[in-house]
């Protein structure tokens, strides 16, 4: 569902602000500065209860104010979120929504950034943190294991650090710990399955080149027929670290361009167009998932492309799809779509 408008109030460089969206393209131009990125974070905020660019909450608060306040409305729902020092609530036309699971994904966004060519380079748990993020906007038992498992592993790595850990506890907890993490390997397995059915020709298309076979291999902590087994097998290494082992909280993910490994091969232009492939194979996968397309958010990429990749890569989003772009020039942007143009002032 497009966004129709999104408010925000004291809310990182804004004390205010207003902004009315065309369903199709639009373009906000400013200054570095100006705010340009604040806008599409503002979405993402609404989209995943949570911002990209910070893990605390309080940060998105403008200097000075009591509590930041973002309010995007579609063609017929009303999203609400309230961040203070303490504490953040969402709501949906202004019915407080207690659960994040209930709100996470009802308006679903895809964002592209310079800063994404990182996740060749993050640890293993920055890469699975934009998995969770993606694959529980759309699969509520997803989200629902996700946080059960956690709580679990909480659970059992402090139970752990005793000196003389209670073994029929620990067996209860590996026993509702074992239909999670098969859960949490299906649905990984599955989202996996989906982008690499569609991020190489993607790529072909972005890049021009047809040679290229892009894949991403799952690396997942078992097989799910054999969970219960290493769960079991685990258990003394559990003993002697003092922390869980075993499951989906070691998992960890690699991209490949004809057979190897990216990052041994890849020019810095090659993983850009590979990452870029990934977001739109992202896209599809949300399609496949709920049947409605998400926002399309490019935060300053278009001015790193050259022309020809600028047009190729607008060119293959679909008819009907919400697209906001930042940049600090307009002039610089091959565009050749009718587009509605946000123009930012410094003040």
């Amino acid at each position: 569902m497009p966004v129709k408008t999104v408010r925000v109030n004291d809310y990182r460089n804004y004390r205010r602000g207003f902004f009315e969206f065309d369903p199709n393209l639009n373009i906000i131009v400013g200054k570095n500065g100006a705010g340009k990125t604040n806008i599409l974070e503002s979405i993402i905020v609404i989209s995943n209860t949570k911002s990209y660019r910070s893990s605390n909450d309080a940060d998105l608060i403008r200097k000075g104010a009591d509590f930041t306040r973002i309010i995007l409305n579609t063609e017929d729902k009303e999203y609400k979120v309230v961040i203070n020092k303490k504490n953040k609530s969402l709501y949906i036309d202004n019915d407080l929504i207690k659960k994040t699971s209930e709100f996470i994904g009802r308006v679903n966004a895809i964002l592209f950034k310079p800063s994404d060519l990182e996740l060749f380079t993050q640890s293993p748990s920055e890469r699975r943190k934009l998995l969770d993020i993606e694959i529980s906007k759309v699969s509520r038992i997803y989200i629902q294991s996700l946080l059960k498992y956690n709580s679990l592993l909480k659970d059992k790595n402090k139970l752990l650090k005793q000196l003389e850990p209670d073994e029929l506890l620990l067996g209860v907890i590996n026993e509702s710990m074992s239909p999670l993490i098969k859960i949490i390997i299906q649905e990984r397995e599955n989202f996996f399955a989906v982008i690499n059915e569609y991020i190489s020709p993607i790529y072909s298309l972005i890049s021009g080149k047809e040679d290229s076979e892009i894949s991403i291999t799952y690396k997942k902590c078992s097989e799910i027929e054999n969970v219960n087994e290493e769960l079991e097998r685990a258990k003394e290494k559990d003993y002697y670290y003092h922390y869980t082992s075993f499951g989906p909280h070691h998992d960890d993910y690699s991209f490949y361009m004809n057979g190897y490994e990216l990052n041994s091969i890849a020019s810095q232009g090659q993983k850009r167009m590979v990452l870029i492939a990934f977001k739109f194979a992202l896209m599809k996968y949300i399609q496949y998932s709920t049947g409605s397309t998400p926002i399309v958010l490019l935060d300053d990429i278009l001015s790193e492309l050259d022309k020809d990749n600028q047009e190729r890569l607008l060119n293959i989003i679909p008819d009907n799809t919400q697209v906001i772009i930042t940049n600090t020039d307009i002039n610089n942007l091959n565009i050749k779509k009718p587009y509605k143009l946000i123009e930012l002032k410094e003040e």
